[in-house]
This record gives C-alpha cells, structure tokens and sequence, in this order.
C-alpha cells in the first residue's frame, strides 16, 4: 500500500513547501481561507508463487480521497512561530493536522484521517471487498 498527498488551493498544487520563506508566504495566504488536500491510495494484492522467489500481482485498487480543510485567521506571530518550528517544510501544503498544525485547522469537510495521510475508512472498505476482516 502507498499514499501520498497535494494540497490544492486556489487552483494551485501545494506540495512540501520549500523553505521557511515559501512556508510563510503560503500561510498568509492559507490563513482564514480553505483548501482541498488529495491523497491518492494504492493497495496491491499479491501473493507469492509455490517456489517463494516471486510475486503474482493478483489486484490493484486506486482512488484519490479529498478532504476540504478551513484554516484560522491567524496573527503574523503565529505563522512565523510555526514555520520556525519547521514542521511545515515535511508536510503536502506546508501543515500537519497530527502535529502543531492541527490548532490551525477550523474545520475539515471529508476523511478526517485522509488529512494524516491514509484515509482508514477507504483502507476499510477496500479490505472488507477482499474478505479481510480488520
């Protein structure tokens, strides 16, 4: 399985910022504004041959999941000291819902965990198809 995430605002793709400058100026931007964050998802179902040695590719399921994210008016302080914390510079879109980031986010519309990067009810609905009980 494999995920990874964009954040889409205003039309643009925002991918890991940068540097602090680029994480700064996205922030004023994004600050009492919303966004879209895409995950794409992709989980294979393999099983190896008799012999151990290879890998029979058996399924592959694939789907974006998008989360609209509502940011906080935030001070020019807050977003300085966050972007200082370089947490942003790890993260699609320059923030992070599980870490310092989280009390800057107002409101999400969608898959609460798709916005940490896995959406668990598509990881559920995915494997219950398939007969795995989780």
């Amino acid at each position: 399985m494999g995920c990874d995430s964009i954040f889409e605002f205003k039309g643009k793709a925002f991918g890991k910022p940068l540097n602090n400058q680029e994480a700064y100026e996205r922030w004023l931007l994004m600050s009492s504004n919303s966004g879209y964050l895409h995950t794409g998802h992709t989980i294979l179902f393999c099983e190896f041959t008799n012999n151990m040695k290879e890998i029979i590719c058996k399924k592959k399921v694939r789907e974006v999941i998008s989360s609209k994210i509502t940011f906080a008016k935030l001070e020019k302080n807050e977003i300085k000291n966050y972007v200082n914390s370089n947490e942003p510079l790890n993260c699609a879109g320059g923030f992070a819902l599980e870490g310092r980031g989280g009390k800057y986010i107002e409101k999400i519309d969608g898959c609460f965990s798709n916005v940490m990067g896995l959406s668990l009810p598509w990881l559920r609905r995915i494997l219950l198809n398939q007969g795995i009980y989780i």
